[in-house]
């Protein structure tokens, strides 16, 4: 073969090794500029599911802030309402220390009010022979003119024939009394302290709203 001859045939395989080449360049451009697009499309997403979750969280831990910071501002009124009922409570207790003290306070007069509740407790309990308990002071207090009273008194108010005696036992309280039914060994205790307690759980809510209204 002639050197011309050999010289086409390395220009052909020239040729066609530089298309080949070109298409390959063409395609591997092709292929980087795709992958290129891919990864910043994703890199977009991550971006995306990034700050979307970075907004989520954000609300929710606002959320959780909101939600703590009312349940806060709720558990200190309620502590505050609470303290308030116990002062008004407290206020009451010295009312009738006052009360059971001297005797008489504003229109109340301490002896009517022991009346009524020896009469209550005595319609409670069946029996008609009753012992009463009182503290020193009241168990001084009630000389048997003062038991003859009270002793009639009951009676009426019950309609039935009860005798009532004063017992030489004592007891620790503000004022008020137990009863002993002797016949059917039972006690009703009406002592200023245990209805002030009884009280309070059943008032409570009413002096909640006579100190806050609406906000409780």
């Amino acid at each position: 073969m002639s050197d011309e001859g050999v010289d086409r045939i390395i220009s052909h395989i020239e040729a066609v090794a530089e298309k080949e080449i070109s298409e390959l360049l063409l395609k591997a451009r092709d292929e980087a500029d795709r992958m290129k697009r891919a990864a910043r499309d994703k890199a977009d997403r991550q971006t995306e599911r990034i700050l979307s979750d970075g907004k989520r969280a954000a609300s929710l831990e606002g959320q959780r802030i909101i939600a703590e910071t009312k349940i806060d501002v709720r558990r200190k009124r309620m502590g505050a309402q609470e303290e308030a009922i116990a002062a008004s409570f407290e206020g009451a207790k010295k009312a009738l220390e006052e009360l059971a003290e001297d005797g008489r306070r504003d229109n109340f007069v301490y002896q009517d009010i022991m009346f009524n509740l020896i009469a209550s407790a005595s319609e409670i309990v069946a029996g008609n022979k009753l012992e009463l308990v009182f503290n020193q002071r009241d168990s001084r207090t009630f000389n048997k003119h003062l038991l003859g009273e009270l002793t009639a008194f009951v009676r009426k108010r019950t309609g039935r024939d009860i005798s009532l005696a004063i017992t030489d036992e004592t007891i620790q309280c503000l004022g008020g009394v137990v009863v002993k039914d002797v016949e059917r060994q039972v006690e009703v205790d009406h002592t200023l302290e245990t209805k002030l307690d009884r009280l309070r759980e059943s008032v409570r809510v009413d002096v909640a709203k006579i100190l806050f209204g609406d906000r409780v």
